[in-house]
């Protein structure tokens, strides 16, 4: 055998060992850190609860918001303390010594010298491919004085998300807590242009849904500029979709739209009153505590259905 025959033998010997143990190793650190990854989250949750979605608990929650916070918007010294009062029971309600969620928050749009956070918590805390963003307003328009849309839409999404604790989906759900949102212009597009910016840069968002008003019974409907979105195709026995070039309920309407304009797969997400009513009229009504109990049950089934369910299959 000559030389170059015993030098091309002996990378041959070597390859044939080499190929599995590096194929040993690799298939090993990728198992390593997929039950990392499972673990951390286990520890990262092991202080969080999940819990059933309970009438009393919601109904008290959205008192809470509309008569103790009340007005919340920057055109008033009261109000602007509304605002703040309502970001720190959001943060206390999602947080470790409550529901169990990291909470982040995050500088908003300044009016003046005042300015409201943006609070962000998700259910994986970790990013995914594709994700599911849940924009919660909890501003008010300043010409009412307990701004009950928004309020039954914050009571709401504290039940969602100790609904979702502990879930193992394949996408993300990230909720967003948002200030400006029934703001005047332009603070509203200030603000729309921000939670584009936040979005783009924790993950790429395969729908976006702005929680609109929980008062009413009935179906959950949404209003979007596109139809064919992931939540009229993936959940079209649970919402009606409907296309709106001219969406604008009580602001929160517009703002998804806004996002749209904006690249951003947004819609609306609300229940309607089944009679036309005003601003006004909306926000001296009494929604029953099983009316909001049952929006919350109808939202963690959308975002279960966007999501997928790995303990489903």
């Amino acid at each position: 055998m000559t030389t170059d025959s015993r030098t091309s033998w002996s990378w041959t010997k070597m390859l044939i060992v080499a190929v599995p143990v590096w194929l040993l190793v690799s298939g090993g650190v990728g198992l390593f850190l997929h039950f990392h990854y499972q673990e951390k989250e286990r520890q990262e949750q092991q202080h969080a609860y999940r819990k059933d979605i309970n009438a009393k608990s919601i109904a008290d929650d959205f008192l809470k918001i509309s008569s103790w916070v009340g007005a919340r918007h920057h055109q008033s010294a009261e109000a602007r303390a509304g605002l703040l009062r309502m970001a720190s029971m959001i943060e206390g309600a999602l947080g470790v010594n409550n529901i169990g969620y990291e909470v982040s928050k995050m500088a908003g749009q300044t009016q003046g010298d005042f300015a409201a956070p943006l609070l962000l918590a998700d259910v994986l805390r970790r990013k995914t491919k594709e994700e599911i963003w849940l924009i919660v307003p909890y501003d008010s328009l300043a010409s009412l004085p307990r701004g009950q849309a928004s309020a039954s839409a914050v009571a709401v999404s504290f039940a969602v998300a100790q609904s979702l604790v502990g879930r193992r989906f394949e996408r993300n759900v990230r909720f967003l807590y948002v200030p400006m949102v029934y703001a005047d212009e332009p603070g509203r597009s200030d603000m729309a242009a921000q939670v584009q910016r936040v979005i783009a840069t924790q993950g790429g968002s395969m729908q976006v849904l702005v929680l609109g008003s929980m008062l009413h019974e009935g179906k959950l409907t949404a209003l979007t500029r596109d139809a064919r979105q992931p939540l009229a195709c993936e959940a079209s026995d649970l919402v009606n979709a409907s296309e709106d070039a001219k969406i604008c309920l009580q602001g929160e309407g517009e703002f998804s739209a806004l996002l749209f304009e904006m690249s951003v797969p947004a819609s609306l997400l609300l229940k309607k009153p089944v009679a036309e009513m005003t601003t006004e009229q909306e926000d001296s009504i009494e929604p029953g505590a099983v009316v909001l109990a049952q929006s919350a049950s109808d939202v963690v089934e959308v975002l279960t259905r966007l999501a997928g369910d790995s303990q489903k299959k």
